[in-house]
């Protein structure tokens, strides 16, 4: 067994190995808090957040491939703003969005060129209503806030198929 000292020694020489002594700095433009915001940064060096479309006038998520790459615009769920919070590897886009009339804001995960309300992959009969959705991992996994029974939860959505195989 190694000595309390040996492992801290082995710890220390593991982060020096790989933590930068300094870092370059991205321009990635102007910062205006929700009307343009990055949010995440996959590992392929596509970023998500806000910004203001300028193709519609609203405040909505995008996508914005690698570093000064163009911006593309993911629309909301009917509503008058959506925001993106996370990004895995395979592009997918989790964040929250207003539906139609602004009347519930809502869960979304952007897969395939199309922005899906969360809550319709929810079983109706649960109970559940995905507000918000804040995380994805290279797995599918989406960690938001959910409420049920008038009660707002940490929710972590994991896909059906994976949950039968753990």
């Amino acid at each position: 067994m190694k000595s309390t000292v040996a492992q801290t020694v082995a710890h220390q020489n593991a982060v020096t190995a790989t933590t930068p002594t300094e870092f370059d700095v991205v321009d990635l433009g102007p910062f205006d808090n929700n009307r343009n915001d990055m949010l995440a940064i996959n590992d392929v060096g596509q970023c998500t957040g806000v910004s203001s479309s300028p193709e519609s006038g609203r405040i909505e998520a995008f996508v914005q491939e690698k570093e000064n790459g163009s911006r593309r615009m993911l629309g909301t769920l009917g509503g008058s703003f959506s925001i993106a919070r996370g990004i895995n590897n395979r592009g997918e886009v989790v964040g929250g969005s207003l539906t139609g009339d602004d009347e519930n804001f809502h869960g979304f995960l952007y897969r395939g060129n199309a922005l899906l309300d969360l809550n319709d992959f929810l079983d109706p009969e649960a109970g559940w209503e995905l507000i918000q959705a804040f995380a994805i991992n290279n797995r599918g996994e989406i960690l938001g806030i959910g409420s049920h029974t008038g009660q707002d939860r940490i929710v972590l959505l994991r896909p059906k198929e994976m949950a039968a195989t753990d």
